[in-house]
């Protein structure tokens, strides 16, 4: 066989190959112009049992192609129908911000009408709080080793058994959320939770790679991958509607001391909450942009242009809504070491 037959070949099935993919990848959402006049973003991802929910607005100028946080601004917030607060733009905040004391449930519909410049601009968005799952979740943990760019490196390991909503198409957003308390040599008062929340490799887990498994050694894809990594760890129940299903995913390991550094004898508690968020269709898809955006591996002259969804009214912008159950881990727990 000629290596002119086979190369011949390889273009056809790649000829072929690349059209069904693009093909494939219809636009689902409305093609937005870049706006020509100044315009108010608003941006939110508003969580059920949240104590504190935050909106930013921004102002989008096109004229002088910049975008600017809002100093002069508010929103009111209404649930199910009924005003329950106006927050005015923190005017010491560098992202036109404005904090929520609103307490939102499984199941409330709620409207932000935001305003900025003494009322020129307004923008309004609503959306609806998903139902979380019915059933605890359930996490097995396992400090165990992982390939890396560098060799092995120190994991830990969660296995997360999750029971999938019935009756209906979910979407889901798995987070990993590490809280530290440390204790004051000086006075012994316990300051925290330090909230962070480490990177999750999921390239092992079929749902959150949508059935790309990788491993260490998949830097660099070929030509014919189209895979964008989900760092947003975001996945929908099209694999295991209405059961039971177990994500494998790891993180790094945490260490709790810098050596050399008196601050290991401040560290007291080491918390890891697991929080299995559901979220809107929108936000799903929303997310899915963010992806693309944010990776490397996206790829201009081989993957369709990323179209971001919006759903603000009057002006630009995305607004969320969530509901989850979590589940605290206790990781660590000692007297601190005078």
């Amino acid at each position: 066989m000629s290596k002119e037959y086979i190369m011949g070949k390889y273009l056809s099935i790649l000829f072929i190959v690349l059209s069904a993919l693009f093909s494939a990848c219809e636009n689902e959402l409305p093609y937005q112009e870049r706006p020509q006049e100044p315009q108010l973003l608003m941006n939110a991802f508003l969580e059920v049992g949240k104590e504190e929910n935050e909106v930013k607005l921004f102002m989008i100028k096109p004229n002088i192609d910049a975008t600017t946080s809002v100093t002069n601004g508010s929103v009111i917030v209404y649930v199910n129908g009924e005003k329950t607060e106006t927050v005015e733009v923190d005017p010491y905040s560098n992202w036109g911000l404005c904090t929520l004391k609103s307490q939102f449930r499984p199941g409330d519909r709620v409207r932000l009408e935001a305003t900025a410049e003494d009322g020129e601009y307004q923008a309004n968005a609503e959306v609806e709080f998903p139902q979380p799952i019915e059933e605890m979740i359930r996490v097995d943990t396992l400090h165990t080793q992982l390939k890396g760019l560098y060799g092995m490196q120190d994991c830990m390991r969660y296995r997360i058994a999750i029971y999938d909503r019935p009756g209906e198409k979910n979407y889901y957003r798995l987070i990993i959320q590490e809280n530290t308390y440390r204790t004051s040599l000086e006075d012994g008062v316990t300051y925290g939770p330090f909230v962070s929340e480490p990177d999750i490799i999921n390239q092992e887990d079929i749902v959150l790679t949508d059935g790309h498994l990788t491993t260490a050694d998949d830097d660099e894809f070929g030509i014919l991958d189209m895979t964008i990594r989900n760092v947003r760890n975001i996945f929908t129940d099209s694999r295991f509607t209405n059961g039971p299903y177990t994500l494998n995913v790891y993180t790094s390991y945490p260490y709790f001391h810098d050596w050399g550094s008196e601050d290991y004898k401040k560290y007291i508690r080491f918390d890891v909450v697991v929080r299995l968020q559901c979220i809107t269709e929108a936000q799903y898809r929303y997310m899915r942009a963010m992806n693309c955006l944010d990776s490397d591996d996206y790829n201009e002259t081989f993957m369709e242009p990323v179209i971001v969804p919006q759903n603000v009214s009057g002006g630009l912008g995305f607004v969320g809504a969530s509901s989850e159950q979590q589940v605290t881990l206790r990781m660590l727990d000692r007297p601190p070491l005078w």
